[in-house]
C-alpha cells in the first residue's frame, strides 16, 4: 500500500521560505481560505488576482459571497480595536467585479473508475467539482427536477439569487461532470452494479422536526423547510394576514422574511431563548426587524387549537436555566404564565434531520444523522462515503463544502489504494489577543458597510437586498487589514547587535528585552509595517513573507532590465505605495501623468523602501528619485516620518560622493485630493535644472 499522502485539492500550497503564521479568519473559515491575501489584494486594487486567490480555495465563490455566515468575521483581530473586517462583503465585490461567474474551468479525465454522488446540495456539487479535477467521471444522482439541493430549495432568492446557483452549475457542466435530475436513489447496490467504484452520500437534512405538542396536525400548520421548498418552486401559499414563526434559527428569520414578501401583513417569531442566544444571524436578524416581523422572545407555543378557521395558540413564558449540551442556558417555563394568541398559520422552523432510507444499509447515529469515521469521511460500507448535513446536521454552506472538499480527497485515497495520511499545516497558527498598548496605537478606521435596499422597497419583491461595495468603499474597507502574521521576526539572532533601534523606531511598541538580553519581536503583536526592517543597521530583521520582504528589490530589478533591454537609462524613478497607485487612487494621477522618461517603482507601503533600494537606484544611471506615499490615507502610523528619517541619511552619503541631495526626494500628500503630479513636475523641473548645470560644469572644465 502506497503510505505517500496527498493535500486537499485546491489548497494553495505556501512556500517552503514563508514563515508567516496562519491568521485566526483562515484558522476559522472551513474552507481555510487565505483570507488575509485576497484581502490585501483587493486593498490594493488587484482585484483579478484577488479572484485568483479566492478560486484556489473555494470551488463556488459566487454561492459563498451571498450565504457564507462569515465565522472568518467573528474572529477578526480588527474587532479587539474596533468592528472586524466586512470579509464576506469583500469577496463579493471581488467575484462581482472580478467576473467570477464568466471563468470556466477546465478539467482532463484521466482514470476510470466512476464515482457516483447522491444529492446535488453544497457538499455534493464540491465534491464533483473536485472529483472531476482530480481526473474521475463523476455522477450527480439527484431526485428533484433542478441541482443545488438547499441552496435551490431551502434559502430564498433574496439572499442568493437563482442565475449564481445556475452559472455555478452550468460550471460543473462544462468541466464534464454528468448530471441526472428527477433520479431517486434507493439502492446503493444497484449503483455499484451499474460500475460505480465510489459513492459519496450527500442528501443533506431536509426532514423538519415537530414541535411535538396537541393540535400539531391542524390545518395552517407548516413546516419551514417545506414552506420554504415550495416558495422556492414558485408554489404561493395561502398564509392568511397573521402568522407566526416558532424557531430562532436561521430558517426561522428566512421563513418570517419570506412570509412578508408574500404579503402578510403580521408576522411574529416566538423563541425560547433570549436574542443573545439566537443562532441566527445577527445581520438578518436586523434586516428582519426593519422589514417589519415582530419578535417576542422567551415564549414557545404549547398547544395548539383550531377556532373559526383560525389556529389559537397557547403559548408559555420561559425563563433560562443552567446550561444545556449546545452550552447555551436551557429554558424552562414559568409555572401559570400561560397566554394565547391567535393567528391564521404557523410555520415550525426548530431544526431538521437527515432522512436516509433504509436500503442504503449505512449505519445511522444520533438525531437520524449518517455515521462516517471523521477524518476519512467513510461509512460502515465499503466504498461509501457520506458528508454535509447528512452526517452532521444542519450547518453552514461552507461546511458542507469544506466536507464536499475532502471527501474528494479521501474518495481519491481509497480508489488509488492509498493510505489517508492527516494534512498538516505548514505554517503555524497565530495565537494572542493584542495588547492594550498595542490597540491604543492602531488607527481607529470605521467599517464600510455595502449599502442595502431600503425595507419599504425591498419587502416588495425577492431582490437581492445587500448591493455590492463600490470601488473606493471595497478598497478602504480592505485597507483596514491588520494582516495579521505577516509581521517581522528576527531571522539572524547572532546579528541582532541589541542596538534598540527596533524597539525606539516601532509605532507599536512591539518589540522587547527579555531577562536574557535578546530583543524579541512577538507575532502575535506585530502590525507589519516594516519600519524596524529598514532601520535595523544589522538587517538582522526581516519580514516574514517570502513576497513582502523581496517585493521592493524583484521590482526595482525588473524596472532596471526593462530599461537596460529597452537601452534608455531611466532619468526619472519613483518608489510609491501601490495602495495609493492601484486602490483608493490617491496616487492613480501620477501613474497615469508620469511624463515620459520617469519610471515608477510599485511598493507594498514606502516604508519598506530601504536606504539600499534607493542608492541601487542612483547606480542605475537615474538622474533623480523620489518616495510617494499614500498620504493621509496610510493605515500605517509614523510611516512618513521615518521615510523623512531615511532619505535624510541617503543624502548625506549622495552629498559624500558628490551627487546633490536633492535629486532625492519626499512626496508628502497632505489631503486626498492633493494632486501628485504637480509634485512630480516641480521635481521633473529641478533634476532638469541640475541636470544642465551639471552639462554646463562639464563642458566649462573641457
Amino acid at each position: 500500500m502506497n503510505l505517500t499522502n496527498t493535500s486537499h485539492p485546491g489548497i494553495h500550497q505556501e512556500d517552503a521560505s514563508d514563515h508567516s503564521l496562519i491568521p485566526p479568519c483562515q484558522n476559522a473559515c472551513p474552507l481555510h481560505m487565505d483570507i488575509r491575501e485576497y484581502v490585501s489584494l483587493v486593498s490594493q486594487g488587484r482585484i483579478m488576482e484577488a479572484l485568483q486567490v479566492i478560486r484556489m480555495g473555494n470551488p463556488f465563490p459566487s454561492i459563498c459571497a451571498y450565504v457564507c455566515t462569515h465565522p472568518c468575521e467573528e474572529s477578526c483581530r480588527r474587532a479587539q480595536v474596533d468592528k472586524p473586517i466586512a470579509i464576506r462583503s469583500l469577496k463579493r465585490f471581488a467575484v462581482e467585479f472580478g467576473g467570477d461567474r464568466m471563468i470556466r474551468t477546465e478539467a482532463e479525465t484521466k482514470y476510470s473508475d466512476k464515482v457516483a454522488i447522491v444529492g446535488s446540495g453544497p457538499a455534493g456539487l464540491a465534491c464533483a467539482y473536485y472529483v472531476k479535477k482530480i481526473g474521475y467521471p463523476v455522477t450527480i444522482l439527484e431526485a428533484h427536477s433542478d441541482l443545488g439541493g438547499m441552496l435551490r430549495v431551502g434559502i430564498p432568492q433574496y439572499r442568493l439569487p437563482r442565475e449564481v446557483l445556475d452559472t455555478e452549475i452550468q460550471r460543473l457542466t462544462h468541466m464534464g461532470v454528468e448530471i441526472r435530475t428527477n433520479t431517486r436513489v434507493v439502492s446503493l447496490d444497484l449503483l455499484f452494479e451499474l460500475g460505480y467504484k465510489a459513492i459519496f452520500i450527500t442528501i443533506g437534512a431536509h426532514q423538519s422536526l415537530r414541535l411535538g405538542i396537541e393540535g400539531e396536525e391542524s390545518p395552517g400548520v407548516i413546516d419551514g423547510a417545506t414552506f420554504l421548498r415550495e416558495v422556492n418552486l414558485g408554489i404561493k401559499p395561502s398564509l392568511g394576514r397573521r402568522v407566526m414563526v416558532a424557531g430562532g434559527g436561521n430558517v426561522a428569520i428566512d421563513a418570517a422574511r419570506t412570509a412578508v414578501r408574500l404579503g402578510v401583513k403580521h408576522v411574529s417569531i416566538f423563541y425560547r431563548r433570549t436574542r443573545s442566544e439566537m443562532p441566527a444571524d445577527p445581520q438578518e436578524l436586523e434586516q428582519a426587524l426593519e422589514e417589519g416581523v415582530k419578535i417576542k422572545y422567551l415564549s414557545t407555543p404549547v398547544r395548539i387549537d383550531r377556532e373559526n378557521d383560525r389556529l389559537k395558540m397557547t403559548c408559555v413564558r420561559m425563563e433560562l436555566g443552567e446550561p444545556d449540551e449546545s452550552g447555551r442556558r436551557r429554558p424552562v417555563p414559568i409555572k401559570g404564565s400561560e397566554f394565547t394568541k391567535e393567528f391564521d398559520s404557523l410555520i415550525v422552523a426548530i431544526g431538521q434531520a437527515p432522512q436516509t432510507p433504509s436500503d442504503f444499509g449505512v449505519r445511522i447515529g444520533r438525531g437520524s444523522t449518517i455515521q462516517v469515521d471523521p477524518s476519512t469521511l467513510t461509512t460502515n460500507r465499503t466504498g461509501v462515503f457520506a458528508g454535509g448535513d447528512a452526517v452532521t446536521g444542519p450547518a453552514t454552506v461552507t461546511e458542507a463544502l469544506a466536507a464536499g472538499r475532502l471527501a474528494a480527497s479521501r474518495i481519491d485515497d481509497y480508489l488509488q489504494h492509498r493510505y489517508p495520511l492527516p494534512v498538516k499545516e505548514t505554517n503555524e497558527k497565530l495565537s494572542g489577543e493584542l495588547l492594550p498598548k498595542t490597540i491604543e496605537m492602531i488607527r481607529k478606521i470605521e467599517r464600510s458597510e455595502p449599502l442595502s435596499l431600503v425595507g419599504e422597497t425591498r419587502v416588495k419583491d425577492f431582490e437581492t437586498v445587500e448591493q455590492v461595495y463600490g470601488w473606493e468603499a471595497a478598497i478602504n474597507e480592505a485597507r483596514r487589514c491588520l494582516r495579521c502574521g505577516v509581521g517581522v521576526e528576527i531571522l539572524f539572532q547572532d546579528k541582532c547587535a541589541t542596538c534598540l533601534t527596533c524597539l525606539r523606531v516601532c509605532p507599536y511598541h512591539v518589540p522587547r528585552l527579555d531577562n536574557t538580553g535578546n530583543i524579541n519581536i512577538p507575532a502575535d503583536q506585530c502590525q507589519a509595517c516594516g519600519i524596524c526592517v529598514a532601520e535595523c543597521p544589522a538587517k538582522a530583521i526581516v519580514l516574514r513573507k517570502p513576497f513582502d520582504r523581496r517585493q521592493v528589490s524583484e521590482e526595482l530589478t525588473h524596472t532596471i532590465k526593462l530599461a537596460t533591454e529597452s537601452k534608455n537609462k531611466p532619468p526619472i524613478i519613483g518608489f510609491c505605495c501601490q495602495y495609493g497607485l492601484f486602490g483608493t487612487g490617491t496616487l492613480s494621477r501620477l501613474w497615469r501623468g508620469a511624463k515620459a522618461g520617469v519610471t515608477i517603482v510599485p511598493v507594498l507601503c514606502v516604508a519598506k523602501v530601504e536606504a539600499n533600494h534607493l542608492l541601487s537606484a542612483f547606480e542605475t544611471g537615474a538622474e533623480g528619485v523620489f518616495i510617494a506615499g499614500c498620504g493621509e490615507q496610510c493605515a500605517r502610523e509614523n510611516t512618513t516620518y521615518w521615510v523623512k528619517q531615511r532619505v535624510e541619511k541617503v543624502r548625506k552619503v549622495l552629498r559624500s560622493i558628490g551627487i546633490e541631495p536633492e535629486r532625492l526626494q519626499v512626496f508628502t500628500l497632505g489631503t486626498a485630493v492633493a494632486d501628485p503630479t504637480e509634485e512630480l513636475d516641480r521635481f521633473i523641473e529641478q533634476i532638469s535644472a541640475l541636470r544642465l548645470s551639471s552639462v554646463i560644469k562639464e563642458e566649462a572644465i573641457s
